[in-house]
């Protein structure tokens, strides 16, 4: 099908950067790591912050750089000033024309690059999100976005019950993401 093989090069050709704040995260970072390396798109660098833990995550972060084959990792160690200025020192150092941001404790499927650039071209959008998965053990609970965005009212009212969109989902234009001033470091949470 000549759109598949179409859609298909536009795809190849975008340059994503992987944005990941850690904060205590060595028993989780190798888990989000090895979920980057296992993309159907891989992008071409993952930015970790490791923003002041004292349980080594920036050692575990450094032992994944042999799994993450033609996928550059660069590790930077801050004191700790919150996932917003870890999201921020990441994003400055990043190379790529998009941004995908990936916590420390998150994984992702297989194909969730593909899948999110796919929408992004499909409609020339800023930003794609979606939908996303808190498993706990054998539980597993939709944390259903979109539902959050169709309630009607306020959705200024609605956003600060509960935010309409998962960090973790986020693939974003990076110039925009600067045009905006990138993330909100005095919050303590919900910088995003």
């Amino acid at each position: 099908n000549l759109f598949q093989v179409c859609q298909r090069c536009l795809v190849c050709e975008v340059r994503i950067s992987v944005i990941m704040p850690a904060y205590q995260a060595a028993e989780t970072v190798g888990r989000a790591l090895r979920s980057v390396s296992c993309q159907t798109l891989s992008p071409i660098e993952v930015i970790v912050v490791d923003d002041g833990s004292d349980d080594g995550t920036a050692e575990v972060a450094e032992s994944m750089r042999k799994h993450l084959e033609g996928i550059n990792l660069t590790v930077f160690r801050q004191k700790n000033l919150g996932a917003g200025a870890a999201r921020n020192k990441a994003i400055i150092e990043s190379s790529g024309s998009l941004l995908a941001f990936l916590d420390a404790d998150d994984e992702w499927m297989p194909a969730k690059l593909e899948r999110s650039v796919a929408e992004l071209h499909r409609g020339d959008f800023s930003l794609v999100a979606h939908n996303s998965w808190i498993v706990n053990g054998r539980e597993q609970l939709l944390n259903d976005c979109a539902a959050r965005f169709k309630i009607p009212g306020d959705p200024y009212r609605n956003l600060y019950k509960r935010g309409y969109i998962d960090t973790c989902t986020v693939v974003a234009k990076r110039d925009l993401v600067f045009a905006v001033g990138g993330f909100d470091e005095t919050l303590p949470s919900a910088q995003d």
